[in-house]
């Protein structure tokens, strides 16, 4: 189990409040609770009306870009590592009817959820995270959310957008430059770079299988032809800088900014908000509507806000 997911639930001393929950109401809105961020996603994109709030509240950018639901939400922190600790009363006082964990689904994972759903006193359900099952994960999701009719078209095109992305055109040898001083990095095999290696991008970071520090010097030996980056503010402070742009033969190193709002393409959080880079991926130049219908049915976004990847000069 990676960095990118949680290695424990915290909460079990104070979580049996949630099994005296009362009787919810019946407009069943507002009533699911998701235990980390690719939860809350899945959630939102498959029936948003029932999510009770956000692991960790979108950025203020992030937020404008969204339907006006989203920031009237409640941060409620999360039941897992990788946030603000949910307070267990908090949600408690929520009355939830159901809890959504999207992830690993190893046996540890599974063993956690089982004990939690039996301390917590609501049930519990653990929905595979894997990025070529998400058509089965928004079915699932739908099921359990009472969205079938309304997510089964969604469902269907991740299906599509899946397919032609693992028919992609092999891309560029890359580094993936995380947060502003790019030497964040997630390494082959890492889910952080899922997306681009299973387009046939071949990631030069190697030596580990997650996410990690690395130096400058070590990527100028791994010798990238492109690096990514979901940062602007990484992207614009090597636009000009000989040591990240120059290669080993001369040649100028290219740069792909990729968005990074409402959610990451990439990883940030890794959840369904993954099938945009999938669409992008699997044909750049005829991308544009299909990833502005995604976007529309992941988010409620308007297609008029969509931002598109970058190639920075």
């Amino acid at each position: 189990m990676t960095t990118t997911r949680r290695t424990a639930l915290i909460g079990l001393g104070g979580a049996t409040a949630l099994a005296a929950c009362g009787s919810p109401s019946p407009a069943r809105t507002g009533d699911v609770v998701a235990v980390g961020q690719p939860a809350a996603l899945l959630i939102w994109a498959v029936a948003r009306e029932r999510l009770a709030g956000w692991p960790l509240k979108p950025s203020t950018d992030g937020l404008a870009a969204l339907p006006a639901l989203a920031a009237g939400l409640p941060e409620l922190g999360a039941l897992g590592g990788g946030g603000r600790p949910a307070n267990p009363e908090a949600l408690a006082a929520l009355k939830p009817r159901l809890v959504i964990d999207y992830g690993d689904t190893d046996p540890e994972n599974q063993s956690l959820g089982d004990r939690m759903k039996a301390r917590l006193g609501v049930d519990w359900r653990l929905i595979d995270g894997a990025l070529t099952r998400i058509p089965e994960a928004i079915r699932e999701a739908a099921a359990l959310l009472d969205a079938e009719r309304t997510a089964a078209g969604l469902a269907d095109k991740a299906a599509g957008v899946l397919e032609r992305w693992r028919r992609a055109p092999a891309g560029p040898a890359f580094y993936y430059a995380r947060g502003p001083d790019g030497l964040e990095t997630g390494f082959r095999g890492a889910l952080a770079t899922e997306v681009l290696e299973g387009a046939g991008w071949t990631n030069v970071a190697v030596g580990s299988r997650d996410i990690g520090r690395v130096s400058r010097e070590q990527v100028a030996a791994w010798d990238p032809e492109a690096l990514v980056t979901l940062s602007a503010a990484f992207a614009a402070a090597v636009r000009r800088d000989p040591v990240w742009r120059t290669r080993r033969d001369g040649s100028r190193r290219r740069v792909l900014l990729l968005p990074d709002q409402p959610f990451g393409w990439i990883d940030r959080p890794p959840s369904v908000n993954r099938l945009l880079a999938c669409a992008w991926l699997a044909d750049p130049a005829g991308a544009p509507m299909e990833v502005a219908a995604l976007t529309r049915r992941l988010y409620g976004m308007s297609p008029v806000a969509v931002a598109m990847p970058q190639w920075i000069p």
